[in-house]
């Protein structure tokens, strides 16, 4: 008979199944649990950090867009580059020697060895910059040398196919791709585009296995700037301000040409130039035409008298003393030479100072300073270009100062700010907001995506004040004794006003003696502007007035705005350069009386033979004025022809007059207002 179990050990193998069932059990659930915390609980993130060690974010910048004239001419485009970078760890793992690897790259490069060799030790493990977008001979030179730890990289590069032209306006980008000056600056976000994230896996050494396709990049590239300004206008205004600054011995020199009725600059030129492809130590890149602001002289007189005539301060005829010196707040004033009494277009085109300074006196404190306010100084332009200095116009506390301004010292300008003003005397008061960027287009279709209009900013003055100052700054550079006479181009006539300043002196508190800021600023043709043109000129050596050394330049370029515009030669032009050409000393003195009111010399302009005959006949009658013919003429020779008579104008509309009341051979009295209408010639 078998012996029976155990009893007690029957039970106790029993509990040890049962242990070993509750240890499996607890097991499995733990494992159980740890699935369903890792598969569920934590999925989403445990995904995420494995993803993240296979797959990267790889950025591509895209090609920045491109900068061209008004007429497609490219400015600024961008092209292939590539860029060489050390591998500091495989360099020591691979070269026998990392200092000679280095020396010999840095004499490939034109680098310094030393600074080469403390850039690498002090950079990253895995990366460090040697030189970026390097030249075409100097990738082939670098790929020759096949160094350990030396690779290249593709990048893009900016390139400027005009070298210095437009350099300043155009501006720069730095390293990595960034606007730093002028257009690439103002419109960054617009030429950059947008850069596309790309997934890509890699590999175990983080090298990129594979890189999804990415949409076109034409698509993604930024936009197409075009901008207002002419590839020819620029050439000639760089050309003619540069042999200026140079012939005079300056230290730099700004030239700009505007159309007058649009605000659009067609040229801004500044001296010395920079080649935007290659800058160097010293290069100054800023735009010298908005950024600097200077004390502008006496261009500013233009404003004083079209201000005092639209107050009716002054008048036409009114006799002003312009006698040996003129004495304010304890200061003696003081002209080039004495005039005497003369008329306010006397004043403008001898450019005197005496005169300036009595008629600011008529306008006032408060009225100068509304004035010149008015014409946009001591406010910014609204240019769509960066660092614009909006200038100084402190209010004239001191009568001294009130003076001063009147002739355009005691207070800032920038260039630009002088030429919008001298635009809205051509533009018949209108002051225009400058205008450099024509439009942007999209690169894929060609779509527009912003257009800039012209923008009027104010109504400086009325149409007839404009009328009469531009009257009188024709006198400017067609008078004998007129300062501008250097400043007409052969065929057409023109109008301007030059500007010499003595500046600032630091040491003393002053104002230099043989330190000057000379310009000559205008616009042409005189009847009916198509460019309004400043060129400044910043201390000439030797013969310094803007006559002399700014108004040349002038002539040169609006000669050839004038030809590329299709203006055509003007047959009075001829018998007006034979009268300015008359030396100075063959003009009658000035008188030293208040001479009657008349019209000063060289304030007429050749007219057709019918106006000028009912303008004489009817000047001579007594009692009343017959109402001349005035139809169909330029707002101009009609106010010329209404002040021969002691007729007013009332005007509105642009263009030619197409109505008149009253009407002609009507008889009014002397000193009545013709109600004119103007129209576009149809």
């Amino acid at each position: 008979m078998r012996p029976g179990l155990d009893a007690k050990a029957t039970r106790w193998i029993a509990r040890r199944m049962v242990g070993v069932g509750l240890l499996l059990m607890v097991g499995f659930g733990a494992v159980a649990w740890r699935a369903v915390r890792l598969q569920v609980v934590q999925r989403d993130r445990l995904s995420a950090e494995a993803r993240d060690q296979y797959v990267r974010q790889v950025v591509m910048q895209p090609r920045r867009g491109v900068i061209v004239d008004r007429a497609g001419q490219l400015l600024a485009q961008t092209g292939d580059a590539e860029s060489v970078f050390v591998d500091p760890e495989e360099l020591d793992r691979k070269a026998p020697s990392a200092s000679k690897v280095l020396a010999q790259l840095a004499r490939t490069l034109d680098l310094d060895p030393r600074a080469l060799a403390r850039k690498v030790e002090r950079g990253g493990a895995r990366f460090v910059w040697v030189k970026r977008r390097i030249s075409p001979a100097e990738v082939a030179a670098v790929r020759r040398l096949d160094l350990p730890g030396v690779a290249l990289v593709p990048e893009t590069r900016r390139y400027y196919p005009k070298g210095t032209l437009a350099a300043q306006l155009v501006g720069v980008t730095g390293d990595d791709g960034t606007g730093l000056e002028g257009i690439e600056l103002q419109l960054d976000d617009v030429l950059r585009g947008e850069p596309a994230r790309v997934p890509s896996l890699r590999d175990g050494r983080g090298r990129v296995a594979l890189q999804e396709v990415v949409g076109s990049n034409r698509a993604r590239e930024g936009a197409r700037v075009e901008l207002s300004i002419d590839q020819g206008l620029q050439v000639t205004a760089e050309a003619a301000l540069g042999a200026a600054v140079k012939g005079s011995r300056a230290l730099s020199g700004v030239a700009i040409a505007m159309d007058p009725a649009t605000g659009e600059v067609l040229a801004m030129a500044s001296w010395p130039p920079v080649n935007p492809n290659a800058l160097r130590q010293g290069d100054e890149p800023r735009n010298r035409a908005v950024a600097d602001a200077f004390e502008p002289g006496s261009t500013v007189k233009t404003f004083t008298l079209a201000g005092a005539l639209e107050r009716g301060v002054l008048k036409p005829s009114d006799a002003i003393d312009c006698s040996a010196g003129y004495t304010v707040g304890g200061h003696v004033i003081h002209d080039h030479r004495p005039l005497g009494w003369t008329g306010p277009a006397q004043v403008l085109s001898s450019s005197s100072n005496v005169g300036a300074a009595r008629i600011g006196a008529r306008l006032g404190k408060p009225g100068l300073s509304e004035v010149l306010a008015g014409f946009g100084f001591g406010q910014r332009t609204g240019v769509d270009l960066p660092g614009e200095r909006k200038g100084l116009l402190p209010f004239p506390r001191a009568d001294i100062t009130l003076a001063t301004q009147s002739f355009g010292q005691g207070l800032t300008a920038s260039a630009l700010q002088v030429v919008t003003a001298m635009g809205a005397v051509a533009n018949g008061g209108k002051l225009m907001r400058p205008l450099v960027v024509l439009r942007t287009r999209d690169p894929a279709d060609g779509s527009v995506i912003d257009e800039y209009r012209p923008q009027v900013v104010r109504q400086a003055v009325s149409p007839a004040t404009a009328a009469t100052i531009s009257r009188w700054l024709t006198a400017v550079v067609e008078d004998a004794e007129g300062t501008g006479r250097r400043a007409r181009p052969e065929g057409w006539r023109v109008a301007g006003k030059t500007g010499t300043a003595q500046k600032a002196d630091p040491v003393t508190g002053g104002y230099s003696t043989d330190r000057h800021f000379s310009s000559f600023v205008g616009f042409a043709p005189a009847e009916g502007p198509r460019v309004v043109i400043g060129v400044f000129i910043d201390e000439p050596k030797g013969e310094f007035y803007g006559g002399e050394v700014a108004a040349p330049p002038f002539r040169e370029i609006a000669s050839y705005a004038l030809k590329m515009l299709g203006v055509p030669p003007e047959p009075s032009a001829a018998a007006t350069a034979t009268r300015s050409a008359t030396p100075a000393s063959t003009a009658a003195p000035p008188s030293r009386a208040p001479p009657p009111a008349r019209h000063e010399a060289g304030d007429e302009t050749p007219e057709p033979p019918a106006v000028e005959l009912a303008t004489r006949r009817l000047a001579g009658t007594t009692g009343g004025i017959a109402v001349p013919v005035l139809t169909g003429l330029p707002l101009r020779a009609a106010i010329r022809t209404l002040e021969a008579l002691d007729l007013g104008a009332d005007v509105s509309g642009t263009g030619r007059v197409a109505t008149q009341l009253p009407p002609p051979g009507r008889v009014v009295e002397r000193g009545a207002k013709v109600r004119l209408t103007l129209a576009p010639a149809g």
